[in-house]
């Protein structure tokens, strides 16, 4: 496969990245942190656009955001605690467009780590999200005002507009982006901000791996660099104000399972970290300087 036509202009495009997997199934995983390894056995081929200036997965015309309904992720659910700081830590960075006035939304809200951290400092906070299991997790345990349904469904019965919309690793999974950037514009308020964050593929490490660039997955369905994020968010009248580098907070175990996950050599080390709890639970901030978060306002 050397061409596919383009998701949005319908013009053929150029092979961007040939996958580095045979494709022997499809059979998907689509949980957050991939647990298993399905995802490392499937490998799409990737295709660039040079008129619409987005890469997008060989997967492009299969509709992946239903199959999100039953995702059940333990993982993540283990991983609560640092995902509860990373977000306690990123909303300082982000005090700046956050106060108490404020009325904001999360698409892709998942197990509530963002919505627990940021629901009291904002006069309402929604979300929506797909996973049932998720959905219920979050109202459970962090008393959230979670959504458990599809975006498009939520904005043909929500009436009001918000200050802040939060899309945290959701633009790459969706099915149209370009659509929902679009839906968001129109329901933010007048200044109203769009926060996303997603991989940059003109960065080093995406650059040098080629690929093998680990977020390379079936349920990555569109790609993005900075220069084409900024077009996407221009074309539904939002103007880019800033890009930061994102870094995580994990586990010592969760970061060495990850790599196990994508490197099978490091399989002995990660089961050497885990029978140590003072070294496997060893908090860290780990960045590969590959994920963006960006910071938009609605045009006037």
């Amino acid at each position: 496969m050397s061409q596919k036509n383009c998701y949005y202009c319908k013009n053929k495009c150029s092979l961007y990245l040939k996958s580095s997997n045979k494709k022997a199934n499809k059979k998907f995983n689509f949980t957050s942190t991939e647990a298993n390894t399905y995802n490392n056995e499937i490998k799409p081929d990737l295709f660039f656009c040079h008129d619409c200036e987005i890469i997008f997965s060989e997967f492009i015309d299969e509709k992946f955001e239903n199959n999100y309904i039953e995702v059940l992720d333990d993982l993540y659910i283990s991983q609560l605690k640092n995902k509860k700081l990373y977000f306690k830590n990123l909303i300082v960075k982000l005090s700046n467009i956050i106060n108490k006035n404020h009325d904001v939304l999360e698409l892709g809200a998942y197990y509530g780590a963002f919505g627990s951290e940021i629901k009291n400092k904002v006069n309402s906070y929604v979300g929506v999200e797909l996973s049932s299991h998720a959905c219920e997790y979050a109202k459970k345990n962090f008393n959230l005002n979670i959504q458990n349904s599809n975006i498009y469904d939520f904005f043909e019965t929500n009436k009001k507009k918000f200050d802040t919309i939060f899309l945290f690793d959701v633009i790459e999974h969706l099915d149209d982006p370009d659509a929902i950037i679009n839906i968001c514009s129109k329901n933010l308020k007048q200044n109203g901000n769009l926060v996303l964050s997603t991989m940059n593929m003109d960065s080093l490490v995406a650059k040098l791996t080629g690929k093998y660039y680990p977020w390379i997955i079936p349920m990555h369905k569109f790609y993005f660099t900075n220069k084409s994020i900024r077009k996407y968010l221009s074309k539904n009248h939002l103007k880019l104000n800033k890009t930061m580098g994102d870094v995580r907070i994990i586990s010592l175990e969760y970061l060495f399972l990850k790599m196990s996950q994508k490197i099978k050599i490091i399989k002995p080390l990660y089961n050497f970290i885990i029978r140590f709890d003072k070294l496997k639970n060893l908090i860290i901030k780990f960045s590969l300087f590959d994920i963006n978060i960006y910071l938009a306002s609605k045009k006037d």
